[in-house]
């Protein structure tokens, strides 16, 4: 997550889509700069406009940027599932090892914060903040530079950080279980396809 007070944009860490990228490649613009799970790094918007309520004594909120990025859910979640197979969960209760793709869809998706719809994570329950931008992962290569164009940020080179082992594919899915997730995540489809972009 990322607030700068400087170029007025917020950074909306959504998991497993390009936020650590995007983090080492603009982070040094923002005055506040969260990068680990645990001291909020993906705080939703809504969460975001609590704790720093403080920032509209410098910057109304309207002025502000706020961006994310949104990934294919039937994607999202593979990752999600495959990052969990690292060895730093091993023992834990969020370790995917040992666990079919359908248990994880029931049981681990069923208790995990992380498996919640995207949306969630771009919506201001109150109002205060609103998204102004949300990049397609697809066409991420597309849709960054715009934005830090738009920003004032130049020529911003994206790389490559904590990418997940492939563990599944999606070619390793069977149709039922896309079929399955694409209902229960049919409001992030409609935000991907609805999302806010430039004019």
């Amino acid at each position: 997550m990322l607030i700068s007070l400087s170029h007025k944009f917020i950074f909306v860490a959504n998991l497993k889509a390009a936020s650590t990228a995007i983090e080492s490649a603009i982070g040094d613009n923002a005055e506040i700069r969260l990068s680990a799970t645990k001291f909020g790094k993906h705080d939703g918007l809504s969460a975001i406009s609590n704790k720093f309520g403080w920032v509209k004594r410098y910057v109304p909120y309207e002025e502000f940027f706020v961006f994310g990025v949104v990934r294919d859910p039937v994607d999202y979640l593979l990752s999600l599932y495959n990052s969990h197979q690292k060895p730093a969960f091993d023992g834990k209760q969020q370790s995917t090892k040992g666990i079919s793709f359908d248990e994880f869809l029931g049981p681990w998706c069923e208790r995990s914060w992380q498996a919640r719809p995207q949306r969630k994570r771009f919506e201001d329950e109150h109002g205060r903040l609103r998204t102004s931008y949300l990049i397609d992962l697809a066409t991420i290569g597309d849709e960054f530079p715009k934005v830090c164009e738009r920003l004032g940020l130049g020529a911003v080179e994206l790389g490559h950080k904590n990418e997940s082992p492939e563990v599944l594919s999606r070619n390793d899915l069977t149709s039922a279980q896309i079929e399955k997730v694409k209902a229960a995540y049919h409001t992030d489809y409609e935000l991907i396809r609805d999302r806010p972009r430039f004019p």
